[in-house]
Formats: structure tokens, sequence, C-alpha cells
């Protein structure tokens, strides 16, 4: 069988990590993502670019990891990000049957949206979603528009909804990435602000773990029935409170870091338990195998030498 033709829309942390996660050379197109109006027909000529430098018999598959949201983004702001992903998706579903045929979408959302609000965990993908800031319904409407797609235009997809993402790549200019945030005041000296209780619990998620473990979402995803979405929780299966994380951070730099409890941040639409146990394809979770010590060593080797972003 040909190997399936990628893009990976959104090259961030998550999908920079993605990209590698397979020896291939994913295609590639630039989207003009500060201007909304402009973005969506690059998305279109994009598609049209995809499919036509693929290998007619090679099946399709399209990974959107795009988005600059965070839980305190306005709601415009994260609603003119879902409207950008429904203009694409309007362009798929004008593609030939041929191609709806052979395509699988996966979609990056987020465990901290879809269940911030909910309650009873460890959260499963069984669990009533109750997202509790603009960012959380963002995240659902995206994923409810890729239902829609999916069913009327016949394609497959696969919804990650992902618990806490880290890694050397972490940009720390998003208000976004805490273990990024830690391992730098441990390193400037500089304090760190944390804006939730110290044993607020989180499942943190090494980059290519959760890249690993959605390109084989994608995979199997592509063997079901064609007008299905399957969502899975793409997380560690290990939780972590922040104040375990700040210890074992001092463990491994055998020092104090400065950290400034409140801060005057923005905690809107934060849980203090994102436990976490999927149910769905668990044999993928296998390939969560990264520990919190080695992937928090990997953070710090890669902001002394300088290859963080930030």
């Amino acid at each position: 069988m040909t190997d399936p033709a990628r893009w990976i829309i959104g090259r961030g942390l998550l999908g920079r990590a993605v990209a590698r996660s397979r020896a291939d050379t994913p295609f590639a197109a630039a989207v003009p993502w500060s201007d909304p109006d402009a973005a969506v027909p690059a998305l279109e000529a994009g598609l049209a670019a995809f499919v036509a430098e693929a290998q007619p018999d090679a099946p399709l598959e399209v990974h959107w990891c795009a988005g600059k949201a965070v839980t305190s983004t306005p709601r415009e702001v994260v609603f003119a990000e879902v409207d950008v992903f429904r203009g694409f998706l309007a362009a798929v579903a004008e593609l030939p049957d041929a191609d709806r045929a052979r395509l699988t979408i996966t979609l990056a959302s987020s465990v901290g949206g879809a269940y911030a609000a909910a309650a009873h965990p460890p959260f499963t993908e069984d669990t009533p979603t109750a997202p509790a800031s603009a960012y959380g319904e963002g995240k659902l409407a995206m994923e409810q528009a890729l239902r829609e797609t999916a069913e009327s235009a016949g394609i497959r997809a696969f919804v990650a909804r992902i618990t806490n993402l880290y890694g050397p790549g972490q940009d720390l200019g998003k208000a976004q990435g805490l273990i990024s945030v830690l391992a730098r005041a441990h390193l400037t000296g500089k304090p760190a602000s944390v804006y939730v209780p110290l044993d607020t619990l989180r499942d943190y998620i090494y980059e290519d773990d959760a890249a690993a473990m959605i390109s084989a979402g994608a995979a199997r995803a592509a063997t079901t029935p064609r007008g299905t979405m399957t969502v899975k929780i793409v997380g560690s299966g290990r939780a972590v409170s922040i104040g375990a994380l700040v210890s074992e951070l001092q463990r491994l730099r055998r020092r104090h870091g400065a950290i400034v409890l409140g801060g005057g941040g923005d905690a809107r639409g934060q849980a203090l338990d994102l436990r976490v146990r999927s149910r769905v394809w668990p044999e993928l979770d296998a390939l969560a195998r990264t520990s919190l010590p080695e992937g928090l060593h990997r953070v710090f080797t890669a902001q002394l030498s300088g290859a963080a972003i930030g």
C-alpha cells in the first residue's frame, strides 16, 4: 500500500513533532494566520495543491495543529480561529468524492478545553464535555464542525484531546507551557508566576509522544468506515500536581527556582483536577514513553543550548 501523503497545518510545538514522527517530507503551504480573511483562501489553495501533488492511490492525511488561542484569549479571537477551520472544512467538502474517500483529518483539541468545568475525574471520552472558557467552547465547536463534515462529506476524522503538552520547542510567548516557564525561571533566576494552586493536578505529555499517538491514531482512523469521527484523549496517563512538578524541577537542578503564586495572572478556565483515563484505542497509550524526569531534562538541555523559543 502506498504511504500516506501528509499535510500538517500549523508548525508550532505539536505540528513540528507530528512532522518528524515519520520519515517522509510532508506537504507545506504558507498560510497568513494573522489575517483570517486571507487564511481561508490560502488554505483552499493549499488543499488543492496537496491533493494534486499526492500519488493518485495514496491515502491523504491532514493534521490540523494550528491555533494560538489559550484559555484567556477573548471570545472573538477564539472564534475567528474557529471560522478559519470551518472555511477549510467547506473546501474539503467540495473535493471530488474519490479524494474525500481517501482523506483522514486529525484535529488537535484540548482536554482542558473540553473538561474544565466537568465533575468527577478522572475524565474519559464518555465524560460529558463542560467547557469553562471561550477557548474550550471554540475547541468543541471545531470538533463539532469536523464531525458534521465527516458525516456529510464521507471523510474520516480523528480528534486528539491532548492533555498538557510540553517539550523543548515550547513558545514562551504564548502564555502557555508551565514546564518551560518554570525551567526558564530555574535557569535565569527570574521568578515564574503560577496562577493556580500548587495542588492542581495535570497530565503532562511530551511533544514527541503526543505526535506518535496522533500519527498512529490517524493511521487507525483511516481504516474506519467513511463518515466516522473518533475522539481519543492523548496524554501520559500520569497525573502530577504542580507542587510535585516544582519539586521534581528542584531535584533535577539541585536548587530552588523563583516562583510567584498568583502574580496577577488570569486563571479563568483552569480546572483544579484534570486527571484523565482514555478508553478509546488504549493500545496507543503505550506510545507515551517519555518519563517526566527525562522530558524535563530535555527541556533544560534545550534552553541551556539556546534551542528553546523565547
